[in-house]
């Protein structure tokens, strides 16, 4: 495993409110890690924090490998884009960094076809279903090669079936040895996807292993898993 960065006693104050409370946990890029925690918890915060989307007040951020990994972020809420004239392919194209749009049409349309929507390339974003955008964003996150997945609730919102097609893409990306964080109020990628649970709710209670945590009725439970019913299938 190797570690792609640290976080050391991240503190997030707003208004006068605690918002993350000396959180510190790392990320290897094997973690398939679910971020869980009720609403307010501080959840989407973390990983404005790990984006470097939001500076904390206090703490360091490390990156053992002395280099900033490059991060694909998938947000809560997907953009509907009602005037926009953009194709699908001109979607995808906008999440390269610094490559002119033109010369990628060939790694759009290969990873298009291993996410099963390049049937899509040329429809207007305005035409697609609240699934296929979800879809088409996530292969925008992916389309640069980051080093990292982020996503924020990325199940939600859309039906059982394109929940299942997301987490699947997920797991793909993540046996390449690229992490993958995720928040989620869904107990199936929680025990069926992640590897690693982080729980905060503006403190760090529990940072380890999917099966740890399902095994701890005390904590599963409080963080909303009926571990009676559930079983775990994720990556160990």
């Amino acid at each position: 495993m190797t570690k792609i960065l640290e976080l050391e006693g991240i503190n997030v104050i707003r208004n006068h409110n605690l918002i993350l409370d000396n959180i510190s946990l790392s990320i290897d890029d094997s973690d398939f890690l679910g971020l869980l925690g009720p609403s307010g918890s501080g959840k989407t915060t973390l990983l404005q924090v790990i984006c470097g989307l939001l500076v904390p007040d206090t703490g360091k951020i490390k990156y053992p490998n002395k280099e900033k990994p490059k991060i694909g972020y998938l947000p809560q809420s997907i953009p509907s884009l009602p005037n926009s004239p953009a194709t699908v392919m001109e979607l995808i194209a906008s999440g390269f960094n610094s490559k002119p749009f033109t010369n990628n049409n060939d790694q759009i349309v290969q990873l298009a076809k291993e996410m099963a929507i390049d049937h899509l390339l040329k429809t207007k974003v305005t035409q697609l279903s609240g699934g296929q955008r979800q879809i088409v964003f996530l292969v925008r996150a992916l389309i640069d090669n980051p080093d990292m997945i982020v996503l924020d609730e990325p199940s939600s919102s859309i039906d059982t079936k394109t929940q299942s097609k997301i987490f699947q893409i997920l797991a793909n990306v993540n046996d390449k040895k690229i992490p993958v964080i995720f928040t989620t109020h869904d107990s199936f990628a929680v025990t069926n996807s992640a590897n690693r649970i982080a729980c905060i709710n503006k403190k760090l209670d529990y940072h380890g292993s999917s099966k740890d945590f399902l095994s701890n009725k005390h904590l599963a439970e409080a963080y909303g898993y009926n571990v009676d019913v559930v079983s775990h299938h994720g990556h160990d």
